[in-house]
């Protein structure tokens, strides 16, 4: 099978703390796989190295074959990214910030349209399409914040705390 995710020897440190320290470890394509430990364990940052918002002090990743790091681009265009707490534009309405979001990868219009529909209506926003995301409740950014990370059909999903805020 092949290898979603490689991490060899990834380390960590701000300051004296040493967030991780030589994480290795590897999640094969088609497979659910959490990280479980308490507060500042690590998690957070492992994802973060993941997507290129934070680097390593050590150690390697590669996602989808691409080396994170290096191939930036590449890798973005692979992961879809959930973070523990996302952020919007408050002004844009649903259906216009999956738009947005579908111009950065570089979705044609039609597309851009019919992802917006099917996502609204997977994470169930599809009566909300219309309204400013401003006025939502945490768990509805939160599934705004799901359906963001697969407007692109991302090979890999990385989710931190994906199901914080949601009711049953």
């Amino acid at each position: 099978m092949t290898v979603a995710i490689r991490i060899e020897e990834l380390r960590r440190t701000f300051g004296a703390v040493q967030a991780l320290n030589g994480l290795t470890l590897s999640v094969e394509e088609g497979t659910v796989f959490g990280f479980l430990g308490p507060n500042g364990a690590g998690k957070t940052t492992t994802l973060r190295i993941l997507v290129g918002l934070a680097r390593a002090t050590g150690g390697r990743a590669w996602i989808a074959g691409e080396e994170v790091g290096l191939a930036r681009e590449a890798v973005a265009r692979r992961v879809g990214y959930l973070p523990e707490e996302p952020a919007f534009y408050p002004w844009m309405t649903t259906r216009e910030y999956l738009d947005y979001v579908g111009r950065v990868y570089g979705l044609d219009a039609d597309e851009r349209a019919n992802r917006a529909k099917e996502l609204l209506a997977l994470v169930g926003l599809e009566g909300v399409a219309g309204r400013q995301i401003g006025g939502f409740s945490r768990g509805m950014r939160q599934r705004l914040g799901l359906a963001q990370a697969l407007v692109h059909r991302p090979s890999v999903l990385l989710l931190d705390e994906p199901v914080s805020a949601l009711d049953p």
